[in-house]
């Protein structure tokens, strides 16, 4: 290919890029699809705008190296030490059992024993930009099966590591060797642990000396020829390019320039990103559903059907009730980006066949489409599941009674619905204050650490009507509302109210319409966390300025009246007075 065609498919490339990310984002779709949607028409299999890819696939190099750097900085091993143990111990065992069904699956199709490992792989990872985008737009990236889904995310990406390792062991010459196995899996341990050591302290020193000279553009460059460096060095030693800049991205995910680094390379990584997507997309072959659509049809069904079995069976033995566990296993329901890595490194070993590719390509683009429609879909029928079968309720154990016997039999107590970061401030606060508290939350692990500390906690959804009668809503006197899920909120003050008209409510929003909708329902006192942080730092830039104080707070004072929501919906409140006097109980 000569230069001038290359610069020609490069400009094709992202004007299309531009216009399928586009397309996808009015369609509220990720943008992934938009790109992988166009790559597929402008290949040469579809209408042939560009013939030639090889070039063009070394360019999207670029973009693997970039992304795995940036998820590299984004994954920090102290955020994992935090992870609770159906992130760590169900992540690892939902791969290892989702590989294995993807093995049998692909020895079934007549795929030899290198292409069923391949397969394996790639269908045990999913796409941990699909699934936090759309947990992002709906609101619940804060809430259980968020955090469960994010845990286990991450855990598939850190597991991509030793696959991208091992995957020139089965490609080499003779097929699979355990020899060559256990050297790749050795080289990429013996390369983590020089890295982390050595890197650990050089790379953070050379990007505080290049940052003290105050060059932008000198920083970005350093940052890239750290990663390109690191990409090289694994090359170097057979492994994947992908794996070194992921390494490099690690180091820097626990120094003080990590957020810096990833803030410059993220418009660099998003450019090259596209271009891989596009290229992925090219490699593609429209023709293979209808030649071989049952094939295509099958692996989608397989995907989609085995990883949400295995999912929602393995976080419902970690103990968690069925309702989080059906939407965790709906949120993992898709190939995941990696794992055209991993199809694009295999076809490049002759690992896999142009066949397998198409399949995998294809499959994967479908199932990333239908996890919207799923995730949605799938979530209101376990709600209405939830509402008619009684084993599908949220309560803790096999019987609501045993929560309610659980609990003590208290009056004019505060039930907290959710025990993140605000809950858990405020039970501390009332428990210093000697205030009766009944805690409610989904994580059983919150719920049995709020009874060690001498409060009470129930394990289950604050929008059920047995939960809340478990915590004696209809005597209690105070009701916070903390969760981080809207819905789960709002259905929770309706159920609450209708429990107990009387009941004086507190809730935490994330919007004003959230806000406005609560007001309206008919809860006493709503909470908007960025509002008052807004005013706080107004606050602070104005006395800052030597703005008269009675002025500040008179502007503060206005601004919040204007932002504030309408009155509460008339209600028989009990006033807060009283709250620290001692339990009373039946």
């Amino acid at each position: 290919m000569h230069e001038t065609d290359l610069f020609v498919d490069i400009v094709i490339i992202m004007a299309v890029a531009f216009g399928g990310g586009l397309v996808a984002r009015l369609l509220r779709l990720p943008v992934l699809l938009g790109y992988l949607a166009v790559g597929i028409v402008i290949g040469p299999h579809s209408l042939g705008v560009i013939h030639d890819i090889a070039n063009v696939n070394i360019l999207a190099e670029f973009g693997v190296i970039l992304l795995l750097f940036a998820v590299g900085i984004e994954v920090s091993f102290s955020d994992l030490r935090k992870l609770r143990n159906v992130a760590v111990g169900g992540g690892v065992l939902q791969i290892a059992a989702t590989f294995a069904f993807g093995w049998m699956i692909g020895r079934g199709f007549g795929w030899d024993g290198d292409q069923s490992l391949v397969f394996g792989m790639i269908v045990s990872l999913s796409s941990t930009m699909v699934v936090l985008k759309l947990l992002s737009d709906r609101g619940e990236l804060r809430s259980l099966h968020g955090r469960v889904l994010t845990g286990m995310l991450i855990i598939q990406d850190l597991a991509f590591i030793p696959m991208i390792a091992v995957l020139p062991a089965i490609g080499g010459d003779d097929g699979f060797s355990a020899r060559e196995l256990g050297l790749g899996a050795l080289k990429a341990v013996v390369l983590l642990a020089i890295t982390m050591t050595l890197g650990a302290r050089i790379i953070p020193l050379l990007l505080e000396r290049v940052a003290r000279v105050g060059s932008r553009e000198l920083f970005l460059l350093t940052v890239v020829a750290i990663t390109f460096s690191a990409a090289a060095a694994t090359r170097e030693i057979g492994l994947s390019a992908a794996l070194g800049a992921f390494v490099a991205g690690l180091v820097l995910s626990e120094s003080d320039f990590g957020h810096r680094a990833l803030s410059e390379i993220v418009p660099l990584r998003d450019v090259f990103s596209a271009l891989f997507f596009v290229s992925l997309g090219m490699l593609a072959d429209p023709s293979v559903l209808t030649n071989d659509a049952w094939t295509v049809v099958a692996v989608v069904a397989a995907v989609v059907g085995i990883k949400f079995l295995v999912t929602a069976t393995l976080v419902r033995v970690f103990g968690y009730l069925p309702h989080t566990a059906l939407v965790t296993g709906l949120g993992l329901g898709q190939i995941g980006e990696f794992s055209f890595i991993l199809a694009t490194v295999a076809l490049s070993r002759e690992i896999v066949d142009d066949h397998f590719m198409a399949v995998v390509v294809l499959s994967a683009v479908l199932t990333m489409g239908l996890t919207p429609m799923t995730l949605a879909g799938g979530t209101r029928i376990i709600d209405r599941l939830t509402r008619r079968f009684r084993f599908l309720r949220p309560y803790r154990a096999g019987d609501p009674s045993r929560s309610e016997e659980r609990a003590p039999r208290l009056r004019d107590h505060v039930v907290i619905a959710g025990m993140g970061r605000i809950g858990s401030l405020v039970a501390q606060s009332l428990r210093e204050h000697n205030v009766p508290c009944i805690s409610i939350d989904l994580d059983p692990y919150i719920a049995d650490r709020s009874g060690e500390r001498g409060q009470y906690g129930i394990h289950g959804s604050s929008a059920a009507d047995v939960v809340l009668n478990a915590a004696r809503i209809r005597f209690a006197k105070l009701l916070v509302i903390a969760t981080g899920d809207p819905a789960s909120a709002y259905v929770t003050a309706e159920n609450a109210l209708r429990l107990n008209p009387k009941l004086d409510i507190v809730a935490r929003v994330h919007w004003r319409e959230e806000g406005e909708r609560m007001k309206a329902l008919g809860v006493t006192e709503v909470v908007w966390p960025e509002m008052e942080a807004g005013l706080e730092i107004l606050r602070h830039t104005l006395n800052a300025r030597h703005t008269k104080p009675e002025e500040v707070d008179s502007l503060v004072a206005r601004l919040r009246d204007e932002l504030s929501f309408g009155p509460a919906a008339p209600t028989q409140a009990l006033p807060a007075e009283g709250l620290g006097d001692p339990p009373v109980t039946e």
